[in-house]
């Protein structure tokens, strides 16, 4: 699949006030290419305590994640019949976002969901993986993040654990526990912050909390393994860092299709009428059938 900046390039719109363009100093230049089809892109800098956290994710335009027969999240962009090209550049995006980031949070659902077809971190795009390096990024892709509530809902046979660079699991310690007595490859719990990248041969296992993973401790030990961006792909993860108001922000596009069903985020975590996050938007851009945002979430009001 070829990516044409020429082709997927649309007017991006900034609301009066908006510091979508605003980012660390020490980030070079937006690359040409992503500037060409989304305008500038920066990010703030991390947080001393955990990594820049943003979402990347795209719903039907009645907010469902996948189509009641088959709930894998990609469909909602694919099948958008109407606008390939507003498809394709759907999921250029999300191969943006990773291009940003120093890892990537893969849901255990989305690898049930796709257990027949390969889902990890790699960037699709040769032009962004050459642009890493200018943005501060080392690898060619980010590291392959799975969060775990217990170590069993994580489908070990899946094809990501087929790579030679295995996945890092975030879990608690009897989590990690039973999830090592289900992986038949080599895994290692670890003792304290590393570099991650170079003990990839193996599932390195990050183990904070006892019986439920301790989110910010997580995030925590991550930050301390040089982790400063980290984009969020896993919709249900992604709920729970916002109910816990950690998600910084995302990158929602909204494909020009009505799907129904339940499969929408939050169905059984809602908010109250109280209290609730509010997304402020950064930019919004369009194509025939496709919406493209930029969101900051803002909690305590």
């Amino acid at each position: 699949m070829g990516f044409s900046a020429q082709e997927m390039r649309f007017t991006m719109y900034y609301p009066e006030g908006s510091s979508a363009g605003q980012g660390p100093s020490r980030d070079g230049a937006t690359p040409e290419k992503i500037r060409t089809v989304l305008g500038e892109l920066r990010f703030p800098a991390p947080p001393e305590e955990r990594p820049y956290l943003y979402g990347c994710m795209v719903l039907s335009f009645d907010g469902k994640m996948g189509f009641p027969d088959d709930p894998e999240g990609t469909l909602i962009s694919k099948e958008n019949r109407f606008d390939p090209v507003g498809a394709k550049t759907d999921f250029w995006i999300m191969q943006v976002c990773r291009t940003y980031a120093d890892g990537v949070i893969l849901g255990a659902g989305t690898l049930r969901a796709r257990m027949h077809k390969m889902w990890c971190s790699e960037i699709a795009d040769p032009d962004l993986i050459q642009v890493r390096p200018a943005l501060g990024r080392t690898g060619e892709a980010p590291l392959a993040l799975i969060p775990s509530v217990d170590g069993m809902d994580i489908p070990v046979e899946h094809a990501i654990f087929t790579r030679s660079e295995q996945p890092v699991i975030l879990t608690s310690v009897q989590g990690a526990e039973r999830l090592q007595s289900r992986l038949n490859r080599p895994s290692r719990v670890l003792s304290g912050p590393t570099d991650l990248r170079k003990g990839l041969e193996e599932v390195q296992i990050i183990a904070v909390g006892e019986q439920e993973p301790n989110t910010a401790g997580l995030l925590h030990f991550l930050r301390a393994c040089g982790l400063e961006y980290v984009s969020v792909e896993a919709p249900g993860y992604l709920w729970h860092l916002i109910s816990k108001g950690l998600l910084d922000e995302y990158m929602l596009n909204y494909s020009g299709v009505m799907a129904g069903g339940m499969t929408a985020l939050g169905v059984n975590a809602g908010f109250t009428v109280k209290q609730h996050p509010h997304a402020e938007i950064l930019s919004v851009g369009y194509h025939r059938g496709f919406l493209y945002t930029r969101q900051k979430l803002h909690y305590g009001w």
